[in-house]
């Protein structure tokens, strides 16, 4: 429905349908406007039965006209100003403007987040260290994070086991105690455990426009009985 092959200003400006219908196919408005009659194949219908098959008509002719573009009144479409149409609606119909509405009307701002702009893709986050499953022994957490939109929000930063770790109870939040190791990895380093039957850490990290990564890894700590 909302692909430019379906779109009535793509079809005059190629001067045709193109999405693989005719006029015919389903019923439509008897005039253009009139939303109370419909018709197909030159014949009325019952608007209700119809409702749900309902398209528009490809009715003139191509835009710019032909003959305005031969009498030199207006310049021609090329092919890739067509193109750049089509897929100016299939991304959506963006504008490409960043609203901010803490700023004055007409002032300026750096602010990236609103309109076209707006960041919703959820920050990256890795958890290196412990691996899934069994860990032969435990004296660091790893994790990778990064942002490219609106940042990284560190207050949202969380780490939260079912187990002890440092004499730190279960469920506490442990994001305090890491250190920046490189750019975009951070890690707490503790006593060495090892020996845990199963235990639960969840890692979680927004961004600046609210998007939020969770992940929970499940582990187990001790050497595999052999």
């Amino acid at each position: 429905m909302f692909q430019s092959r379906r779109s009535l200003l793509i079809w005059k400006i190629f001067g045709e349908r193109l999405d693989g219908f005719s006029n015919d196919d389903f019923p439509s408005e008897a005039k253009p406007g009139d939303r109370e009659h419909l018709t197909q194949k030159g014949q009325p219908v019952d608007l209700q039965k119809n409702r749900s098959k309902w398209d528009l008509d490809y009715v003139g002719s191509q835009m710019p006209p032909p003959e305005a573009v031969q009498a030199g009144k207006v310049k021609p479409l090329s092919d890739e100003d067509r193109r750049t149409i089509v897929r100016w609606i299939d991304l959506g119909c963006p504008i490409d403007l960043d609203f901010d509405p803490t700023k004055p009307a007409g002032e300026s701002s750096s602010l990236r987040g609103y309109g076209w702009m707006m960041d919703d893709n959820r920050p990256i986050l890795t958890v290196t260290d412990p691996k899934p499953g069994r860990n032969e022994k435990l004296s660091r957490i790893l994790v990778g994070m990064h942002d490219y939109g609106s940042g990284l929000d560190m207050d949202s930063f969380r780490v939260t086991p079912d187990f002890t770790i440092d004499g730190i109870k279960p469920g506490e939040n442990l994001a305090s105690k890491f250190q920046p190791k490189s750019q975009g990895v951070w890690e707490f380093k503790f006593a060495v455990i090892t020996e845990l039957k199963r235990g639960k850490m969840i890692v979680s990290i927004a961004d600046k426009a609210g998007n939020v990564h969770r992940m929970e890894r499940t582990i187990s700590i001790g050497r595999v009985d052999r």
